[in-house]
């Protein structure tokens, strides 16, 4: 467990992104010095684009109703690709300004390798453990045993 000292732990989707800092804890039990560790919170980003649908995005009347007007668009594509960089700008930003050593990483396996080809190579350098599930959702006292 002592891996994670000076961790971050980072979950997100295209939708949201949860930071927690990892923080050793101690306490007396039965006459015995324990020691657990505890995700903090540090910062919740939402990304607004992420959680839209298509129909919320385009602005004219034939998007809404399939009915085209010029070539066909993959905005929907675009849209997911220009979030993941977003996260991925946002995750780098985060770990210089918290100074971490380490990261433990959550995306969902849809687009986890995309994130990981967004990330730079300074940030890849301190993922201790990358899985591909989505815990945004997940209870905070339940993220870590993710990444035992």
């Amino acid at each position: 467990m002592k891996q994670f000292e000076n961790a971050l732990l980072i979950v997100a989707d295209l939708g949201e992104l949860k930071v927690f800092k990892i923080v050793k804890k101690e306490g007396v039990f039965d006459n015995e010095v324990k020691i657990s560790y505890v995700p903090e919170p540090v910062t919740d980003l939402d990304y607004i684009a992420g959680h839209k649908k298509l129909q919320d995005l385009v602005s004219d009347e034939a998007g809404r109703f399939g009915h085209s007007h010029g070539e066909a668009h993959n905005l929907e594509s675009e849209v997911e690709k220009r979030t993941l960089k977003d996260i991925a700008t946002d995750i780098t930003t985060i770990t210089e300004r918290e100074n971490a050593d380490k990261l433990l990483l959550a995306f969902p396996k849809e687009h986890f390798q995309e994130l990981m080809e967004s990330l730079s190579e300074e940030v890849k350098s301190k993922i201790l453990k990358a899985i591909e599930a989505d815990l945004v959702k997940t209870h905070r006292d339940e993220l870590l045993a993710h990444f035992e």
